[in-house]
């Protein structure tokens, strides 16, 4: 009959106990939070970097991102802006009228403005009758964060394991 030899299974035991110990706690919804908070905040950066900037750079300095929220079996942060024209600048605008006035460079607009007599009173955004494109700012960088998502996945994950295993 052969020998074998002795086998210590105390170092299996308490890894069985750790991963025991991270699944019923909170380290696994701690991690996904971190995670999606993570991507989150890459996803704003390439939005604001893929935002064109204006005179004022308002819309780039409007993005915002919220706190990540659970609902059911999802983890979701919101990316927004609230400026008032933000939707239309990201999917496209039919041409229209703008009432307002030229302050040096900058344009204001001012709703039912009547100018004096021979000043325009406003500005025609995009051609007569047309349709302004959009710049599709925060679809392209979403398409770009998802391309790049299993990558940071599998690195936040090896580094979750390797904490698991050194205890």
């Amino acid at each position: 009959m052969a020998n074998w030899g002795k086998f210590n299974f105390r170092d299996f035991e308490n890894l069985a106990k750790r991963f025991e110990k991270m699944s019923k706690g909170d380290v696994i919804d701690q991690f996904i939070r971190d995670f999606v908070m993570e991507i989150g905040m890459r996803a704003l950066r390439k939005i604001k970097k893929l935002t064109q900037s204006n005179a004022s750079g308002q819309l780039r300095s409007m993005w915002q991102i919220g706190k990540v929220e659970r609902q059911g079996d999802s983890y979701i942060v919101e990316i927004f802006n609230n400026l008032e024209y933000a939707s239309f600048v990201e999917y496209g605008f039919r041409a229209h009228w703008v009432p307002g006035k030229w302050e040096g460079n900058v344009f204001r607009y001012i709703p039912n403005y009547k100018p004096p007599p021979g000043e325009p009173g406003g500005m025609q955004v995009g051609p007569k009758g047309g349709w302004v494109e959009g710049r599709f700012m925060m679809s392209i960088g979403m398409k770009e964060i998802e391309r790049e998502l299993p990558t940071y996945l599998a690195r936040r994950q090896k580094k979750l394991l390797e904490k698991l295993l050194r205890g």
